[in-house]
């Protein structure tokens, strides 16, 4: 290697553990993903929750109008 320069494979070895931000621990960046990624899948659980219940409550409201002969 020439004097003052730094090789490519050392770079590349020193940023595994940096994001643009900043350094984090790969492992804790790991763990926000996965929590991440369970809140929108609860999010998506209650939305599909949520329209359910809306059309239930649209369903009784309908059956409440019809006249009662």
């Amino acid at each position: 290697m020439a004097r003052g320069f730094v090789h490519a494979s050392l770079i590349d070895e020193d940023k595994n553990g940096y994001t643009e931000y900043g350094y984090r621990g790969l492992e804790e960046l790991k763990q926000k993903d996965e929590i991440i990624a369970q809140l929108k899948q609860q999010v998506a659980d209650l939305q599909i929750q949520l329209q359910r219940m809306e059309n239930h409550a649209n369903n009784l409201q309908a059956k409440a109008s019809l006249p009662g002969y």
